[in-house]
């Protein structure tokens, strides 16, 4: 219309009144705000965060949802853009796993105050922190008040730069997601030509550093705009993600009173995928057979190979048939002092023979056996026979005097009554019989005692599909303690489908060269070991050695030094599971990190949010298994196994489920990638350690007030 347009406002007015805002308001404003906040919320890698190639993805929110996001603000007395920060919220509690969580949002910085604030020219725009807290009750009007009361409360300190808020909280990074709400006036007259020039075209291009930005717009239908970091993000993953959101402002406005936790994120393909890659159909099968127990099993393979050599040991061997004598004589004295089912007897060996005839006679006997290494320190030794109060004791002559101070039966391998007793078996027990007791760390700084029955140890040794099926004539190692888990899998890895157990003496097993020289003169063809162990041996002249790593996390360097020319697997199993509860397909060199792998035969796994909702393919969840390998519980910690052997909602009434405390996700090809644990604990050498477990014992000390615990990566 000719009409010169009015001269912007000067930004010296907006420099002014910032320098005049009261700093120590503002930083105690956003210090109360963010009181307890410990975990930043990431979901990208922090040395990825910015360096990738920029990816958009543009949609409509459907205007019937549009609609009921207005009429949700309005009558919660809120606004759109508190909702849509609400359901965004909630997609970050599930994408990390996380109950409290932040994310930035974008102000745009143009305080009313100031006269013409809305027309200056210059950088006013700022990114605050916006902080939810769900818990499992929280609903979704209450996350919205919640949500709301927190922008009043900082309203008049949204000046504060991002850099301060984080020197507040002591957090280098609070979060890296954005979300802005991008309501910005405009001038309808100018864009629809009524003074004869119209504006046919309207675009703005804006990035951000962050891995993950959302943008919404206002608009019969609610515009949605994403912006993600392509190294980070896959296009896929952002439009399952713009569903999810979809859906969460779905399930938001049908039900205002509905608690959060309840609304469901997957698709029935989605749920139908996981339960394939989780096995959770082993829930419902029939058993295959009739349950069986160990010495049924053994008893079976000494009359298919006598005469073959079943253990041996620095020079000592035993046939099978001579194995199963000796622990049915063993077997009958011990059922003389009281061992049989519901009763545990203590075993205090080094690595021998004699310690593989000793498990067998108390299997044989009907009781579980209490494994405990020798090294162990003396006070240890003793709460585990005060806790698991076992009817008697078995053990070597020269160890026999650390079991003095216990008042219960103790029965020396020289002691010369068992050669008196029968060589016959005593009858057969039940599959749920308990077979051992192990001991584990514990985080109350209280160790506890893991049961595990018959049927979870033959379930053990279902059909593995990777090439490692045991079977007749295989060579294997006990190279790990029978305190440990893992010497379950050695021992009857061998002894039940007739292969030759090796028990590797102690002074060879701390000598990597010594070790290797067993290996290649015994003619090892399975070995199992930690990946630290193996880390020191060398490959060479062990080229018909399959190898199983288990324990610990396996690095890739590893895999590469190993993997050529051998079926090679990562296992994973707490005790509570049985050893292992998933195996890796065969592993290759340079394919990069390794996975724990998919559900071993009986065994069900699910990974879930902090709700035991699933998680999909790519989120993080806590691992929870279920199915035949799921141990009894802990021995006299009933309160402590309700908190982790929990119902199990995916199959029949009464099915339990083992909450691992282990971070991991679901990848693509249906294996398992290990993130970490949600808990202190921690595993050096394969063995877990509860930190908590150490800090009580140095703080029990003389002159110890506070103690910190943290393992080294070095």
């Amino acid at each position: 219309s000719g009409q010169r347009l009015p001269a912007a406002s000067s930004y010296r007015r907006f420099v002014s009144w910032l320098a005049d805002r009261d700093l120590d308001a503002a930083r105690a404003a956003w210090r109360e705000v963010l009181a307890g906040f410990d975990t930043p919320t990431l979901v990208g890698p922090p040395q990825m965060s910015g360096r990738g190639h920029r990816g958009v993805k543009s949609t409509q929110v459907p205007e019937q949802t549009s609609r009921a996001v207005g009429e949700l603000a309005r009558s919660c007395h809120t606004t759109v853009n508190t909702v849509l920060q609400g359901a965004w919220a909630q997609l970050l509690c599930w994408l990390t796993g996380q109950h409290d969580v932040a994310f930035g949002v974008a102000v745009s910085g143009r305080p009313a105050d100031v006269v013409g604030a809305d027309s200056m020219v210059g950088l006013l725009i700022n990114t605050v922190p916006a902080r939810a807290r769900i818990t499992a009750t929280t609903t979704t009007a209450e996350l919205l008040d919640q949500l709301q009361t927190e922008h009043n409360n900082t309203l008049e300190h949204q000046h504060l730069a991002l850099g301060e808020i984080h020197r507040i909280t002591g957090h280098d990074q609070l979060f890296d997601t954005l979300f802005a709400y991008e309501n910005y006036p405009v001038d309808a007259a100018a864009l629809s030509g009524e003074h004869q020039i119209a504006v046919t075209e309207f675009s703005v291009r804006e990035s951000t550093h962050y891995p993950l930005t959302l943008v919404a717009m206002p608009g019969p239908q609610l515009g949605l705009r994403v912006e993600y970091d392509a190294d980070v993000f896959d296009e896929d993953s952002i439009e399952a993600l713009i569903d999810r959101f979809e859906t969460v402002l779905g399930a938001m406005t049908t039900n205002p009173s509905g608690r959060v936790s309840s609304i469901d994120l997957l698709d029935v393909p989605e749920h139908a995928r996981l339960d394939e890659i989780g096995h959770r159909a082993v829930l419902t099968r029939p058993p295959a057979a009739a349950p069986m127990t160990v010495p049924v099993l053994f008893a079976a393979q000494v009359a298919r190979t006598p005469d073959a050599v079943a253990v041996s040991c620095g020079g000592r061997s035993l046939s099978y048939r001579e194995l199963d004598e000796a622990a049915n004589r063993l077997a009958h004295l011990l059922a003389a002092h009281g061992a049989g089912p519901g009763q545990s007897v203590a075993l205090l060996f080094s690595r021998s023979v004699d310690a593989i005839v000793a498990i067998l006679a108390v299997l044989k006997s009907g009781a579980a056996y209490l494994p405990i290494d020798p090294a162990l320190p003396a006070g240890r030794i003793g709460f585990m026979l005060d806790d698991a109060a076992p009817t008697a004791a078995v053990t070597t002559p020269d160890l026999r005097s650390r079991l003095d101070d216990c008042e219960l039966p103790v029965v020396d391998t020289d002691d010369p009554r068992i050669e008196d007793q029968p060589g016959t078996a005593l009858p057969p027990q039940a599959h749920d019989d308990i077979a051992y007791l192990i001991y584990t760390s514990g985080t109350t700084g209280v160790p506890k005692g893991v049961a595990v029955t018959h049927h979870s140890v033959i379930r053990l040794f279902d059909s593995f599909d990777v090439g490692l099926q045991p079977r007749p004539g295989q060579v294997w190692t006990q190279w790990h303690s029978y305190a440990f888990d893992v010497s379950v899998w050695e021992i009857w890895g061998a002894l039940l489908h007739g292969g030759r157990l090796v028990v590797v003496p102690e002074p060879v097993a701390r000598t990597p060269q010594d070790f290797h020289r067993l290996l290649t003169a015994e003619h090892v063809n399975v070995l199992t070991q930690t990946p630290s162990a193996v880390s020191v041996l060398t490959p060479e002249g062990l080229d018909s050695t399959a190898l199983v790593v288990a324990g610990e996390s396996c690095p890739a360097e590893v895999v590469d030094r190993w993997a050529p020319g051998r079926v090679m697997i990562n296992a994973y199993g707490p005790t509570e599971t049985t050893v292992y509860a998933a195996i890796s397909a065969p592993l290759t060199p340079d394919s990069g990190a390794v996975p724990i792998g998919a559900p071993v035969p009986g065994a069900a796994l699910f990974v879930l949010d902090g709700w035991l909702r699933p998680v999909s393919v790519g989120v993080v969840g806590e691992l929870y298994v279920a199915g035949t390998g799921v141990g009894v519980g802990y021995v006299r910690r009933a309160p402590l196994t309700a908190s982790r052997f929990v119902a199990c909602p995916f199959g029949a009434g009464g099915q339990r489920m083992y909450r691992t405390g282990d971070l991991v996700r679901w990848r693509t090809d249906g294996q398992l990638d290990y993130l970490g644990r949600a808990d202190e604990q921690v595993k050096i050498r394969g063995y877990r350690i509860e930190l908590g477990e150490i800090q009580t014992a140095l703080v029990s000390l003389a002159g110890v007030e506070q103690a910190a615990v943290i393992a080294r990566e070095d």
